[in-house]
């Protein structure tokens, strides 16, 4: 998944999620003309992988992560 958030940089939100161990990256991950298409530029955004091996404590430490970044 590739997430934005308006008003606030994918920077900061991985900065945040790491501080409450959550590892989700910002970047445009080399795909620079599909960031740009999708008009974020250089930056990109968050990206959150699940996977099948993801634990239901680690999707819930992200929510709650993402729900405090935003609240």
């Amino acid at each position: 998944m590739l997430l934005t958030f308006p008003g606030r940089s994918a920077e900061e939100a991985s900065a945040f999620l790491a501080l409450r161990g959550v590892h989700a990256p910002a970047s445009n991950f080399y795909a620079l003309e599909a960031s740009r298409a999708l008009g974020l530029g250089h930056a990109g955004g968050l990206r959150v992988g699940l996977a099948p091996y993801t634990t239901a404590d680690e999707v819930d430490r992200l929510v709650a992560a993402l729900a405090e970044f935003l609240g």
